[in-house]
């Protein structure tokens, strides 16, 4: 079943957003990745069947990004 998350990172920038979308896309189970660097937001859609939350925010965090 598709789910959607939205986390917060702070000190987003374009290389960064670049770095975790990259990272996040690897994932078996992400469907898509929008980051809206202005609001320092990360709109994931994933198939929460294949992963949860907590990957996706280890992932961001293995990237040296802090989630909230």
């Amino acid at each position: 079943m598709e789910s959607q998350l939205i986390l917060t990172v702070n000190a987003l920038t374009e290389d960064c957003a670049q770095t975790i979308k990259n990272a996040l896309i690897r994932i078996n189970g992400v469907e898509n990745v929008i980051i809206n660097i202005e609001n320092k937001k990360i709109y994931i859609e994933y198939d929460d069947e294949k992963i949860n939350e907590k990957l996706i925010r280890e992932t961001i965090e293995d990237e040296g990004y802090e989630v909230k």
